[in-house]
């Protein structure tokens, strides 16, 4: 039976790439089949509108629909599970860098009402995993610290993956506003939270993945 395991994070900046890729690694080690692929499908016909979309050619976050934009990746989505994941599921572990959980936590952030918020959520759960017929996550690993200690981390990478300077990351405050609504969605989702901070310093990158991998190992 295939599982498909998604790293989440409260923010950009947070080192989600990095446990991504370790863990896929180490999983392989392991003698486990895994299928891996980061959203948005970056440089694929299916991702086209997303990256248009992040260099702002279709308006601001807040001037358009957030059902609209995520619209967008939804079609990334399921475009990709059903042309390469879906037939991989059974007998492999699927591994996700973002998923519709990152859409569940940056399209919600601009809905203040928060029953309104909720709605949109809900919707997007049963559009996606239901509707569109994508696979819902057997686990949701949601990397967390402070919003100030991860930022100060995205100031001092080299590169970021896909478009730089995308229409989020230009905009601090909107940064902030996705950092509070991923907690909240975190919480109202109950994903399995990994804290990456120890007070007022980030934990190594080894211990970070021995606490995910513990989770990883339960579902499997």
């Amino acid at each position: 039976m295939g599982k498909l395991i998604v790293i989440e994070g409260a923010c950009d900046g947070i080192g989600k790439t990095t446990q991504y890729e370790l863990l896929k690694k180490r999983l392989v080690n392991d003698g486990n089949s895994v299928i891996s692929h980061h959203f948005p499908s970056y440089g694929e016909y299916q991702g086209v509108s997303v990256e248009h979309y992040l260099k702002g050619e279709y308006g601001s976050p807040d001037s358009l629909s957030p059902y609209f934009i995520n619209n967008l990746y939804a079609i990334d989505r399921a475009i990709t599970w059903h042309t390469k994941l879906k037939n991989e599921y059974k007998d492999n572990i699927i591994l996700l860098d973002r998923y519709t959980t990152s859409s569940l936590i940056y399209q919600s952030a601009l809905i203040e009402n928060i029953e309104e918020r909720k709605k949109f959520i809900n919707y997007v759960i049963d559009f996606e995993y239901k509707k569109l017929g994508i696979k819902e996550p057997d686990l949701v690993i949601f990397l967390d610290a402070p919003f100030d200690l991860v930022s100060d981390m995205r100031k001092k990478r080299k590169q970021n993956d896909g478009i730089k300077d995308d229409i989020y990351e230009k905009d601090i405050s909107l940064m902030k506003k996705i950092y509070e609504n991923a907690i909240f969605v975190a919480e109202y989702l109950k994903f399995s939270k990994v804290s990456c901070n120890n007070g007022n310093e980030m934990r190594s990158i080894n211990d970070i993945h021995d606490d995910i991998y513990r989770l990883v190992k339960k579902k499997l």
